[in-house]
């Protein structure tokens, strides 16, 4: 009997152990889980903003709220993101020779706020409309209004600088270019600006940006104002840019919707249109906003959500409109061959 107890004892002991082993093994798997799902951070990226004209009018009119109120819900990302394309100033001296220049006053960047985002590109050809004292005020405005940007400031390497977000432990990291002129606008060792994309020098700047981070998104504003296709910088910039490490190219600045592409596995957005920005023009009219999905493998997924920009006060797409998007940023077919990962939201 002293024998038949100490083996049952034994097998009790084994059997405790061997429970003991399984709890650990499943909450280690289950902390590798929630690490794995912890990992992953949301970007919803759209294209140029301007705040004044008619959106400054709605904003001054019905508050700053107002331009996304119908969206504001949709486009709710950890990080919003898009292109500043005016001054925030009252001062500077216009720019001499462009056709068309803007600014805005700096508390008109509460509407920004109301919408949620929370990281710019100022990398453009019209922040330095007013000038030197103009870009300086509009630094000074995003300052205070607590808003991160990227591409621009006082000198080329701040101009150039990472921004890294962290979000849940995954170290999200932006850099912003541009390839249009002024020259005058482009930052110097010493001289407040753009981040122009300097082929000789761009390379090394992405690469050293990307072993400084998790994931890498490169904004590039440049090609051609309402063209339908991507220009040749634009294509050789993107390449550029994926070779040297990016995991996603944001573009903008043509105004209008343009094609995506796969390179080497990486989503190229050549131009996600306007965002708030009236034109004249009424094929500016439609644009999407891009809700990705981060990891440390890179794109996860992404989410279209079609736009109507209404005239300033955006309001989703009909279904006709989307089906007219849909066939504009697929032209090239890389979102109907991977359906699952890349999808268009319904209006």
């Amino acid at each position: 009997m002293a024998l038949l107890g100490h083996g049952c004892a034994a097998l009790g002991a084994a059997l405790w152990l061997a429970g003991t082993a399984q709890a650990q093994q499943a909450s280690t798997a289950a902390a590798v889980t929630a690490s794995s799902e912890a990992a992953v951070a949301t970007l919803t990226a759209v294209g140029d903003i301007r705040l004044d004209g008619p959106v400054g009018e709605i904003i001054r009119r019905d508050g700053a709220a107002a331009p996304t109120a119908a969206v504001r819900d949709r486009l709710q990302a950890d990080i919003v993101f898009g292109n500043l394309e005016c001054p925030l100033t009252q001062g500077g001296v216009r720019a001499l020779g462009k056709t068309w220049t803007f600014r805005a006053p700096a508390r008109s960047l509460e509407a920004l706020k109301a919408a949620g985002f929370n990281l710019l590109n100022i990398a453009n050809n019209h922040v330095m409309d007013y000038g030197p004292q103009g870009f300086r005020d509009t630094l000074a405005a995003l300052e205070a209004a607590g808003l991160p940007f990227i591409g621009g400031g006082k000198d080329r390497a701040e101009a150039e600088r990472l921004r890294v977000v962290e979000v849940r432990g995954l170290r999200v990291g932006l850099i912003g270019f541009t390839s249009t002129f002024p020259e005058s606008a482009w930052a110097g060792p010493s001289k407040p600006g753009v981040a122009y994309s300097d082929y000789d020098r761009a390379g090394g700047l992405i690469r050293q940006a990307r072993s400084l981070c998790d994931v890498l998104v490169v904004s590039f504003h440049g090609g051609t104002e309402l063209a339908v296709e991507p220009n040749d910088v634009q294509k050789a910039f993107a390449r550029l840019a994926i070779d040297a490490g990016a995991d996603v190219f944001l573009g903008h600045h043509p105004h209008v919707i343009q094609p995506m592409e796969i390179y080497k596995g990486k989503p190229i957005i050549y131009s996600l249109g306007n965002f708030l920005f009236v034109s004249p023009h009424s094929e500016t009219r439609l644009t999407v906003a891009a809700r990705i999905r981060l990891s440390t493998s890179g794109v996860e997924s992404i989410d279209f959500l079609p736009l109507d920009t209404d005239w300033g006060r955006l309001i989703p797409a009909t279904a006709a409109q989307r089906a007219e998007l849909l066939s504009a940023l697929d032209r090239t077919g890389a979102i109907s061959a991977q359906p699952q990962k890349f999808r268009f939201v319904e209006p």
